[in-house]
């Protein structure tokens, strides 16, 4: 049983404001990706278990094994290779639909995108999780008419980007709050099974941070709190919750983990450098990001489904079939970050000891920055991108004739 939630209370007015509180850059909660095998209010962190942030090897199996049986179907489910769709699908409230709106345009231009996927966006305003864990709400109607609108049906549907929320309760939040988001979220996923039979993967994603909101719609801690029940979620299909079932003879539930992890302590940065900047990255309410705020998590979906291996699906070329198990990933040797970029980007190297030439290419394959340096071990080397336009680039590292790509976006 998890203990009580007991929070010191961050006060914010009960009267609407047409502006932002700006002045609120920090509420001290630690991202739960940067916690590890640390605690808070005895949660211990990590975006997995056991204070990890990577997919317990049995789990990553599982998704690899759905994943390479997300093929294109027609609209009654049947395999399809020449003619078949792969619905993509977003479910969840106004900030889903909001990112999801700002990825569209992104994944729909990216050049190696499978050109069998189909991005739906189903998520809509105002559609708290309390509301659409009914099977009867008009929520999932409104999706049937979405479905249509694009030439797809619900048999089409394989996988999910969810990202949902409930309206703020009192202040200091109590365990009902973060309990009933999590019992509703399971309700959803096993209505999202039923709905959409071959949905095969759920990415989760959590809400940004909420300490400039305005309004008592959704602000901190809620917003915070919202990102740990994501994790339980997770947590409890991982270990065998009758509810998250996602295989055997009568699966109720797609395979749940997470897509992004949003949350950052307003303009303190993460380890990968995220932060939330008040009024650039935020509506008026300080609660729904602004068309910068909503860029940077569609980039971070974008760079996820380019390069995550359970996101095969979405590639040029599929997922081949999973015949071995793989181990749990324990370390990365390149990271970029931010990624979405507004200025400077960091690439941060480990465990290299070379010779390394770095260039940034436009999508028609323009150099745009070219550089060559020696590294020994662990480094960041930080690349002025302020000259670049807004737009999608891509990032190659040159290591003794190894070659490795990542997509950056600039967002102004």
């Amino acid at each position: 049983m998890r203990e009580c939630i007991l929070l010191p209370l961050i006060f914010v007015s009960g009267i609407a404001s047409s502006q932002p509180l700006c002045s609120q850059t920090s509420v001290g909660y630690p991202p739960i990706n940067d916690l590890g095998a640390g605690t808070w209010n005895t949660f211990q962190g990590g975006l997995y278990p056991n204070g990890s942030n990577y997919i317990p090897a049995a789990h990553k199996n599982a998704g690899l094994q759905l994943a390479s049986q997300i093929q294109p179907l027609d609209a009654n489910g049947n395999p399809d290779a020449a003619n078949g769709k792969i619905v993509f699908l977003s479910v969840g409230m106004s900030n889903c639909t909001q990112e999801f709106s700002a990825f569209m345009p992104l994944g729909n231009s990216d050049p190696g995108k499978n050109s069998k996927v189909v991005l739906v966006d189903g998520a809509q305003g105002g559609q708290t999780a309390q509301i659409i864990c009914s099977p009867y709400a008009g929520f999932w109607t409104t999706i049937d008419n979405r479905l249509q609108t694009n030439n797809v049906t619900a048999k089409q549907v394989q996988a999910i980007w969810y990202k949902e929320a409930n309206q703020a309760g009192s202040l200091p939040p109590d365990q009902i709050y973060t309990d009933s988001l999590l019992s509703q979220s399971k309700r959803i996923m096993n209505i999202i099974k039923t709905r959409y039979p071959n949905a095969k993967i759920c990415y989760v994603a959590s809400r940004i941070y909420g300490g400039y909101a305005s309004s008592t719609l959704n602000p901190e801690p809620y917003a915070y709190l919202q990102g740990w029940v994501k994790k339980w979620l997770i947590d409890d299909q991982i270990n065998g919750d009758a509810m998250l079932q996602h295989s055997g003879a009568t699966p109720n539930s797609p395979w749940i983990a997470w897509g992004t992890y949003n949350w950052a302590d307003g303009t303190t940065a993460r380890s990968d450098g995220l932060t939330w900047v008040c009024p650039i990255d935020f509506q008026n309410d300080g609660t729904h990001p602004s068309n910068a705020g909503a860029g940077k998590v569609a980039g971070r979906l974008l760079t996820f489904l380019d390069t995550d291996s359970t996101a095969c699906w979405y590639r040029t070329g599929g997922c081949a079939s999973v015949t071995s198990s793989v181990s749990e990933q324990t370390s990365n040797a390149i990271h970029v970050f931010p990624n979405p970029a507004t200025g400077n980007i960091i690439l941060r190297l480990s465990g290299i000891n070379t010779f390394v030439h770095i260039s940034i290419e436009d999508p028609l394959g323009k150099t745009v920055f070219r550089s060559d340096f020696d590294v020994s071990g662990n480094c960041d080397l930080r690349i002025d991108c302020k000259h670049l336009n807004a737009g999608l680039f891509f990032l190659k590292l040159n290591t003794n004739g190894a070659l490795s790509t990542q997509k950056i976006i600039i967002v102004g």
